[in-house]
């Protein structure tokens, strides 16, 4: 389980208090994420763009703050957003993957819009980029093709090099495909919109249980700043080398250092997966 550290004086790896008066790194942009769909409800359909999207933020120093999974239903879709918006904030952006292809049962568009209160209209600039992509294929641009680029009134449209599928972003809502080949390729090409101070994590490995370094796990915790994340995780795969991973984040290297020197004092632990 992951054990968010409490407020209190920081102590070094035997217990003196340790000055630390550098300020904090400024708070982590925020993000949320929905992923819409009844293949995925239903096991049909695997989502990995959950797991991506996490590392990805994680790695510019962003915060993914909030996950669900909602079914093509406007409502379901339009609740899940009111709800995520109020988990990241004003600054924050809810990024959703899934229903913005041409059947009926994709609604995204519309779902976004209603939670927005707006109307929906043909982009244009959207139109040309998928006749320059359709024409020459010989498909036309039919009604059903069309609800691909009828956005949400007012939304700003993010270009992906490579794609003309675009990112309406309403109110800080990003709307983006469920294929995850594209769902990758878009937000990479975006993501330094989620800019902060990079989390680095130390991992340790350990062969004590979990039940049995619960208690100075949670004292190193509780004893070490809110800006440090330690971590605990049972090895799951038989045969592993250790019994326990224990993993100390922070985007403070300072408060880092001190944090992972307490664990090292209160638990026996390695660098490296013990050896058979």
């Amino acid at each position: 389980p992951l054990l968010p550290a409490a407020h209190g004086d920081t102590r070094g790896a035997r217990g003196a208090a340790a000055t630390r008066t550098p300020s904090a790194p400024p708070p982590a942009p925020r993000a949320a994420f929905v992923a819409i769909g009844d293949e995925l409800l239903a096991g049909r359909t695997a989502d990995t763009n959950l797991p991506w999207l996490a590392r990805a933020l994680q790695a510019r120093g962003a915060e993914l703050v909030r996950a669900e999974f909602v079914p093509d239903e406007i409502d379901a879709i339009a609740d899940s957003l009111t709800r995520c918006r109020a988990a990241v904030g004003e600054s924050g952006i809810v990024v959703t993957s899934g229903g913005i292809g041409p059947t009926h049962d994709d609604v995204t568009y519309e779902a976004v819009a209603q939670w927005a209160g707006v109307g929906l209209s043909l982009h244009e600039p959207t139109v040309d980029k998928m006749r320059a992509h359709y024409e020459p294929q010989g498909k036309e641009l039919n009604a059903a093709r069309l609800r691909m680029a009828t956005l949400p009134d007012g939304a700003r449209v993010l270009e992906t090099p490579g794609t003309w599928v675009p990112i309406a972003d309403v109110r800080g809502v990003w709307v983006l495909p469920g294929i995850p080949r594209l769902f990758t390729q878009m937000i990479s090409a975006n993501v330094e919109r989620f800019q902060g101070d990079a989390v680095e994590v130390v991992t340790l490995y350990t062969a004590t249980g979990e039940g049995d370094l619960a208690d100075a796990l949670r004292a190193v915790a509780e004893a070490h700043a809110a800006g440090v994340a330690i971590g605990s995780y049972p090895a799951t795969k038989s045969g592993a080398q250790y019994t326990t991973k224990i993993t100390v984040s922070s985007r403070d290297p300072e408060a880092l250092a001190a944090a992972t020197e307490a664990v090292r004092s209160a638990i026996d632990v390695s660098d490296a997966p013990l050896a058979s």
